[in-house]
């Protein structure tokens, strides 16, 4: 089974590279901002995994992050928050927010890689154990 992820990043190069990436190993769908994932995501279904920028126009990734945990039907969707900043504050603020991981950029591809499928695994591994 081919798991599915969707990424949310507004500039065009970094979004090609991630799908670069992960496109071998996963199904993925690429959107420069919330608006056109969030169509996606109720158009064909619920993701494994949500990859999201901080810096996005319209709404930020961090807001969203925030109301997709809070929604019943998005909830439970595994996050990774991907950005330039760096600091230590944005990362903790996210990760209280509900994000499984975060990755600065520039980021290393295979560090991206191994990042997703241990975010994959440890929640696919919730869901089958009813947790």
């Amino acid at each position: 089974m081919r798991y599915s992820v969707v990424v949310i990043e507004d500039d065009e190069a970094i979004r090609w590279l991630i799908t670069k990436v992960l496109e071998k190993e996963y199904n993925v769908a690429a959107f420069g901002n919330v608006g056109n994932a969030m169509r996606h995501m109720n158009r064909i279904g619920l993701p494994d995994l949500i990859m999201t920028d901080i810096k996005l126009p319209v709404i930020d990734g961090k807001d969203f992050l925030v109301n997709l945990k809070k929604s019943g039907l998005f909830g439970s969707i595994p996050v990774i928050v991907i950005s330039s900043w760096s600091d230590s504050r944005m990362k903790k603020e996210c990760l209280q927010a509900g994000a499984d991981d975060y990755i600065s950029k520039p980021f290393n591809p295979e560090q991206l890689l191994s990042t997703v499928r241990g975010v994959i695994r440890s929640n696919i591994g919730m869901m089958s154990s009813g947790i």
